[in-house]
């Protein structure tokens, strides 16, 4: 989920994990987890299918574990082996941590990295071409599909795009190829910035995408043989204000978060939003068990040059009723 700034951060999004045991581990996480580091500003937040909560910094390119029972941060991918970590996404059935290794001066080329979930090596890199700048992941249909929310300091503008990533064996990272699924017009808005950010797949025939500078939301339907059909732009009652991380609680309704503060859901038949609740300058959101659990990254302060509120947390509420 990118979106530390511009000249500083992008974000996260992906997909919902199965249902982990009802608060994996036995015991329930507690109310706020806390992420170490005065520089972490926490982008992206996943979830195996086990419960295991996984927390990147978009400054840092660090990668903390939160294992189910335990709640205590331990380092998954040291300082120093991303330049900067953007999105995040834990793929079970490959046994890998996917990454957006980014560089926030946008000198480095991004690349979308594969990390093995039970020894932290690195299994795979793949660069995004054309000086793409990988914001968040998702799995579609057992496809890589990241958001390229594009390197603002380019002129003339580059365009936004969906970038989807094909291996041999879908039980493996490695020997894969990444290329262009959609670089629909819908993506890029002329005021320049970062792009789309957030990416989500519905489970069914759709994946959805929220560009960081212009907020808004946008469905990209898929067709029968897996290419992208023309995307449109869902209407929303209001504009969203620096949309981040999403997912998708179900096929119709979409968590969004959005850096001012708010997490909403929204029904994207209608575009109708509702309120969840309120954080510090949130980044991104996970569903595990029986939990929502919501990355306050503080990247307006980051992008800002202010100094963060510490320590930077996770805030786990309980999913409502019926989610």
């Amino acid at each position: 989920m990118l979106a530390a700034a511009l000249g500083a951060g992008l974000a996260m999004v992906a997909v919902l994990p199965t249902a982990a045991a009802a608060d994996a581990g036995g015991a329930r996480p507690p109310a706020t987890l806390v992420v170490p580091g005065n520089n972490y500003h926490p982008e992206s937040i996943t979830a195996a299918a086990n419960g295991d909560l996984y927390v990147a910094s978009i400054t840092t390119g660090e990668v903390v574990r939160f294992r189910a029972g335990v709640w205590a941060a331990e380092t998954f991918v040291p300082v120093g082996v991303n330049l900067g970590t953007a999105g995040v996404l834990v793929d079970d059935v490959r046994r890998v941590l996917w990454t957006c290794d980014i560089d926030l001066s946008f000198q480095q080329p991004t690349k979308l990295k594969a990390f093995n979930l039970r020894t932290g090596a690195a299994v795979a890199s793949y660069t995004v071409p054309d000086r793409g700048v990988c914001a968040d992941i998702v799995l579609v249909r057992g496809d890589v599909f990241i958001t390229d929310t594009v390197d603002p300091t380019v002129q003339p503008a580059l365009p936004g795009r969906i970038l989807r990533l094909t291996t041999p064996s879908r039980a493996s990272a490695v020997g894969g190829t990444l290329s262009v699924w959609s670089a629909d017009p819908a993506f890029t808005e002329p005021t320049g910035g970062l792009q789309i950010n957030g990416i989500a797949y519905d489970g069914r025939n759709a994946v959805y995408t929220t560009n960081y500078s212009s907020g808004t939301l946008v469905r990209v339907g898929i067709a029968p043989d897996g290419s992208a059909l023309p995307a449109t732009k869902v209407t929303l009652p209001r504009t969203l204000q620096n949309p981040d991380g999403i997912r998708m609680l179900d096929a119709y309704r979409l968590l969004v978060t959005e850096n001012p503060g708010p997490l909403s859901v929204i029904d994207v038949r209608t575009g109708a939003i509702t309120l969840v609740g309120t954080f510090d300058q949130p980044t991104s959101v996970v569903r595990s068990g029986g939990s929502l659990f919501v990355a306050e990254g503080q990247v307006l302060r980051l992008q800002q040059g202010q100094p963060p509120n510490l320590p930077f947390k996770v805030q786990r509420i309980p999913a409502p009723l019926g989610w």
